[in-house]
């Protein structure tokens, strides 16, 4: 897409994927390369939903509360797919919980689950394009624009000029440094409820 024909640009390009990388994740606010997360703790918290780092949900492989095991919780598509563990009963304990009052203390993290999260992305030996699985391809494709976003910048030696006049000579210089509109724009169905 940048009509690169050879590798002398690898290691600016490597560089370049990991800033986008790591940008994308924060503006998401959660981590998307799949994981497995084992014995995680949470905090008793008297709703019925338990928001996890992560998402989307693959698989849970357990649960407990107080030391017992949880069976009467739902991650059916809706609730996976945003990182939500529905529980009818609530996520509740026999101890203080939090959003009561003014919490002196956070909630007992009583709460221990053990489960795989995020999805598999393009090189790893899971991926599968357009699978549930596998990163969504609008994630792909705003990592990519990203990518190329960023090296025309840095070739043009032009960082953070977004606007350029020649008659008054006028730079102007973007108050948004890092993800662009259009690629804050493609992430916008997977940012994390409540972020960005």
């Amino acid at each position: 897409m940048l009509d690169i024909l050879d590798t002398n640009q690898d290691a600016k390009l490597n560089l370049l994927i990991k800033q986008a990388s790591s940008a994308i994740v924060k503006h998401l606010g959660y981590p998307v390369a799949r994981a497995t997360y084992t014995g995680e703790k949470y905090a008793i918290n008297n709703n019925q939903i338990l928001i996890l780092n992560a998402q989307p949900i693959q698989s849970i492989t357990s649960i407990t509360l107080a030391g017992v095991a949880v069976t009467d919780y739902d991650i059916s598509p809706e609730y996976a797919n945003i990182g939500f563990v529905y529980r009818g009963a609530g996520w509740c304990g026999n101890f203080y919980t939090r959003s009561l009052t003014n919490d002196p203390v956070a909630g007992f993290r009583d709460i221990v689950i053990t489960w795989i999260g995020g999805w598999y992305l393009p090189g790893d030996v899971g991926y599968v394009e357009d699978n549930p699985a596998s990163l969504p391809i609008g994630i792909s494709t705003a990592a990519t624009y990203a990518v190329i976003e960023s090296y025309r910048v840095n070739m043009l030696s032009a960082e953070g000029i977004k606007s350029h006049s020649e008659g008054g000579i006028s730079d102007t210089f973007g108050d948004n440094v890092g993800l662009s509109t259009r690629v804050r724009e493609l992430l916008g169905p997977w940012v994390r409820v409540g972020i960005a």
